[in-house]
């Protein structure tokens, strides 16, 4: 990991009350959503969370999967169908 260096700022009390709320929906700390955001900054790209990454490629590796003839083949099943024993 690279070596960090603390800073300290200063963010008005609506930033900091969201800033709390989303590192919680995404599981993350506030400082790393800090983190990405400055880097999205600097790259110019919008910010982007670790788990929005991990969601774009798990659709495509269900991408991958479809064109590589995984799964149902095109059946659709309805609900008796399902539930036989």
């Amino acid at each position: 990991m690279a070596r960090m260096v603390r800073k300290q700022i200063v963010i008005e009390a609506h930033q900091e009350c969201a800033l709390s709320q989303r590192a919680a929906t995404l599981g993350v700390s506030q400082s790393e959503l800090v983190r990405e955001a400055i880097d999205a900054l600097l790259s110019g790209a919008a910010p982007r969370s670790r788990r929005e990454r991990a969601w774009d490629e798990l659709l495509s590796g269900v991408d991958e999967a479809r064109a590589a003839g995984v799964g149902s083949g095109g059946r659709r099943f309805g609900r008796e169908e399902l539930h036989e024993r």
